[in-house]
């Protein structure tokens, strides 16, 4: 999926100590939501099935429905451009397998999660119609769906300034309840930090198209020690630090909603491998082993190293 956003040059301090250690806050662990654009919002979606028992919401922007890249590049282009071509009774058959090997948390997790759904009405990398795949698999485990497919805009992350339409708080708000909607000077960008993401593989992260650091919003109050949530943000492809530095990261909205509602936000980080993954997707199509959409998925077991750290210490 190509990653297409578009904001003015914005050049802003970061505390970016690439070494800096990833550190544990006071987080309530029963807060633990995520979200994600484009291959972003499928990742999104895998980590919720696969850690369903800990993830309570999953905002998907452009997504497509889970395990939809099982048959490699050939079906994850059929899910993006051909959704109506999607077998999703087929998918869900497969979800459940993962469940019952033990390959995910069960399936039976899901009901009752709160689920935002979000496709623009122009988007023609991944076609608006993929929406309501998503949204049948998530009908299926019986999820609290929010929907938003009326929206006149492409492939972009919704915000007031493209669209008029403010996608993270209203997506975080599904997810949370009773959110305090930001005033447009509500981010505190000495609270965006980077840490080493490095830590989190066995190996060099490159083998799974990782960076080695990824960024953490921390607003003021969790810093100085208050009780906050936990929400993690999946970049689209093409949106990585390497590439548009914290461009996505400080230009979606999300952190302003962060500030001013005490949410802590995870932004793990990807990068472009030119072999096999030059727009530095995350791993929906099987590019890193066979193990992709499971909890020894590269990504995926990395990722919620992130959050145990995070949560737990």
């Amino acid at each position: 999926m190509n990653f297409i956003f578009i904001f003015l040059a914005i050049f802003i301090f970061v505390n970016d100590a690439a070494s800096q250690r990833l550190q544990q806050y006071n987080v309530d662990p029963s807060s633990i939501t995520v979200s994600g654009f484009s291959s972003g919002a499928v990742m999104a979606t895998q980590f919720h099935f696969a850690h369903s028992s800990e993830i309570g919401a999953a905002g998907i922007f452009a997504g497509v429905p889970n395990y939809c890249g099982i048959g490699g590049v050939k079906s994850a282009t059929t899910c993006m451009n051909d959704p109506t071509k999607v077998n999703v009774t087929f998918l869900i058959t497969q979800v459940n397998l993962l469940s019952a090997y033990g390959l995910i948390d069960p399936v039976a997790n899901i009901q009752g999660d709160k689920v935002f759904i979000f496709d623009g009405q122009k988007d023609t990398t991944v076609f608006p119609e993929s929406g309501r795949n998503v949204e049948a698999m998530y009908v299926n485990y019986s999820a609290d769906i929010k929907t938003e497919f009326s929206v006149n805009v492409g492939h972009v992350f919704p915000t007031i300034e493209n669209s008029g339409y403010n996608g993270a708080f209203i997506m975080l708000n599904h997810s949370y309840d009773g959110l305090i909607s930001p005033a447009d000077n509500s981010r505190n960008f000495t609270n965006l930090l980077t840490f080493n993401q490095a830590e989190f593989f066995a190996v060099d992260p490159i083998y799974s198209s990782m960076g080695k650091t990824g960024f953490i919003y921390v607003p003021t109050a969790c810093r100085q020690g208050e009780m906050c949530r936990l929400h993690i943000s999946f970049h689209g492809c093409s949106g990585y630090r390497g590439l548009v530095g914290n461009t996505y990261v400080s230009g979606i909205g999300l952190i302003e909603v962060a500030e001013v509602n005490n949410i802590i936000v995870l932004f793990p980080q990807t990068t472009a491998v030119p072999v096999y993954n030059g727009n530095g997707c995350w791993d929906w199509f099987g590019y890193t082993n066979k193990w992709f959409p499971s909890k020894k998925g590269n990504q995926i077991l990395g990722t919620y190293g992130m959050l145990t750290r995070v949560v737990r210490g």
